[in-house]
């Protein structure tokens, strides 16, 4: 899956996009090195990178 399925997901949560994007942005930029970025449709992101940043919009949600 891609940064961009990541950002669409959160988005149906019903998130804001431009704050998802800029706290995606954000954590992605620590696992990666902002120099290392790719086009958010291009990036791909593991199975559980994908799944750890999105527990952490679920987390904000439900109020882990």
């Amino acid at each position: 899956r891609t940064t961009l399925d990541l950002l669409n997901d959160v988005v149906a949560m019903g998130f804001d996009r431009e704050e998802a994007l800029e706290s995606i942005d954000a954590s992605l930029d620590e696992v990666f090195g902002f120099e290392n970025r790719k086009e958010i449709r291009d990036e791909r992101l593991s199975d559980e990178l994908y799944n750890d940043i999105l527990d952490g919009f679920k987390c904000e949600v439900e109020g882990c």
